[in-house]
């Protein structure tokens, strides 16, 4: 999920001689270096991957420098060519947070790509899909399953995965950025993910990707900044197709989510202040001078606005202003988790009955005036559930997420637009007994669709034959989406393209299902309010 203020916190295989090309950093090219199944050349170098199974990973791969002092609230630099062959067999860094345990973890020098593919090597180019994370643009990396280790590179595609800068680091805007940058400040992270994209375009066919078919995607926090790089003109003509699961940027009218350039700028005051930066000499200087983990601390601590700002060069409007007045540059997949709320603060076991469901949702939604509540509990009858919770949960879901997608969606539709194709995945793993109650929450389709159940919620899953040949079916659908913008297949259930008239959509189960709008009163009704 989003951050904070109003954002919610979860070649083919042959040997050959090749120039590895020049890097950045002023140092000379490397010398040529021979490709095989665990060497791959890119410009900034050799390196030597490792072989797991019928996949070949390459990890930890700078795709820019280390964001390092002056470097620090900067667009990132070009990466430092090395000499010899790097080792890629292990993960770099992640990037400086407060992760899922609260634990301070991490560095600034995280501006790393793991590319995985096929083996043996593919013997033609492959599209590529590149994942960024989720995490509330505070938390999060690539290192966990499923990401770490995905079965989807042995589905006929090449998978990315990218660390970027998280939180203050990331997101900073204030007012000498803002001078420094050229009217722009807080959009350091989403320029590592054009950066990170740059790269694959420089340097994927030296992995077996074609790097004139890339799908762009990314879940919760990870599918917000995928609405952003629709937007923003840098990132165009770096992807042919995305994909947004669960998370969307309301309208700027509707919710602060993402503010003004000033709005923002000067919301930094506190941090600048609590830093002892305000009175300095030098005030960039000064905070580039402060430790990551302390700012990281303060940031985790502090209400915060975080840019880039809306207005300024690199954002003139909002991105759903911009999916409105343009539609998506290339096919869109989008779509959510029924209970997606049960992956990031519900809980299906808690012991709310009615009456404090009832109360639950008058506590919510009497701000909005004196019939809201009991529209939305007309809505959300609790005997409409299994449980009080489970209709809490589709409270929240829908409210925060699930119409919010819908309306991105809508947004992006329009006659000689690129097509949008819209999900709803509700399945429920069928073992372990734990993941039973949480049915299909927050980031569940994110296991079948890379093909890992190495860990799920700390234990590894061992999913049902009916659970594998799902799994190979949701990537069959992601993988013709990334090579053709359509996800439909011989032989696979037909996923007709989102409209507004119907509102086709394509239900993801065991058995996958055509339906024509999910939850459509509730979101009508849902949409004419603010977002908290």
């Amino acid at each position: 999920m989003r951050r904070k203020t109003g954002r919610v916190l979860l070649l083919p295989g042959l040997l050959l001689l090749a120039s590895c090309g020049g890097g950045g950093g002023g140092t000379p090219p490397p010398p040529a270096c021979a490709e095989s199944e665990t060497i791959a050349c890119t410009q900034s170098g050799a390196l030597r991957g490792v072989i797991e199974g019928n996949i070949r990973a390459f990890r930890g791969i700078p795709f820019a420098a280390p964001p390092l002092g002056n470097l620090r609230w900067k667009p990132p630099a070009p990466p430092v060519a090395w000499q010899g062959v790097r080792d890629a067999s292990q993960f770099g860094s992640v990037c400086t947070q407060i992760n899922f345990n609260l634990e301070l973890v991490g560095e600034e020098d995280c501006l790393f790509v793991n590319v995985f593919t096929s083996s043996p090597a593919p013997k033609s180019k492959q599209p590529v899909m590149v994942f960024f994370h989720g995490g509330g643009d505070e938390a999060g990396d690539t290192h966990q399953a499923p990401f770490d280790s995905p079965s989807l590179a042995a589905a006929g595609v090449v998978v990315v995965t990218a660390e970027y800068r998280l939180g203050v680091l990331g997101f900073l805007a204030n007012p000498l950025l803002t001078a420094e940058g050229g009217g722009t400040s807080g959009q350091y992270a989403i320029l590592d993910m054009v950066a990170a994209l740059t790269w694959v375009k420089n340097n994927i066919a030296h992995f077996g990707g074609d790097p004139n078919q890339v799908m762009l995607f990314g879940q919760s926090a990870g599918s917000f900044n995928i609405q952003m790089m629709l937007a923003i003109a840098p990132a165009h003509g770096l992807f042919n197709v995305a994909g947004m699961e669960s998370g969307a940027i309301p309208s700027i009218n509707k919710a602060p989510w993402l503010p003004t350039q000033p709005v923002a700028d000067a919301a930094s005051a506190p941090f600048v202040a609590a830093m002892g930066c305000a009175n300095a000499a030098g005030v960039l200087a000064c905070l580039r001078s402060v430790s990551a983990d302390t700012m990281v601390n303060y940031a985790w601590n502090s209400p915060f606005i975080y840019g880039p700002g809306v207005g300024s060069p690199f954002l003139p409007v909002d991105s759903f202003t911009y999916l409105q007045q343009h539609g998506s540059p290339v096919p869109l997949l989008i779509g959510t988790t029924r209970e997606e709320y049960l992956g990031v603060s519900d809980n299906p076991n808690s012991p709310l009955d009615a009456a404090g469901y009832t109360a639950e949702i008058h506590t919510e939604f009497d701000k909005y005036g004196n019939s809201v509540a009991d529209q939305v509990l007309s809505l959300y009858p609790v005997t409409g559930y299994d449980t009080p919770e489970y209709a809490l949960d589709a409270v929240h879901s829908d409210y925060q997420i699930t119409c919010e997608i819908r309306n991105t969606a809508l947004a992006a539709l329009g006659a000689q637009r690129p097509p949008v194709w819209r999900y709803l995945y509700t399945h429920r793993f069928e073992n372990g007994s734990f993941l039973a109650p949480y049915r299909a929450f927050h980031t569940a389709e994110l296991f079948f669709i890379f093909g890992n159940f190495s860990n799920i919620a700390g234990s590894e899953y061992f999913p049902s034959s009916a659970e594998t040949d799902f799994s190979q079916a949701m990537m069959g659908y992601w993988t013709r989406f990334a090579a053709t913008g359509d996800p439909n297949g011989v032989g696979a259930t037909q996923w007709l393209p989102y409209d507004a008239a119907n509102e086709h959509m394509l239900q993801l189960d065991e058995t996958f299902a055509p339906i024509d709008g999910y939850h459509t009163p509730q979101c009508n009704y849902l949409s004419t309010l603010p977002q908290p």
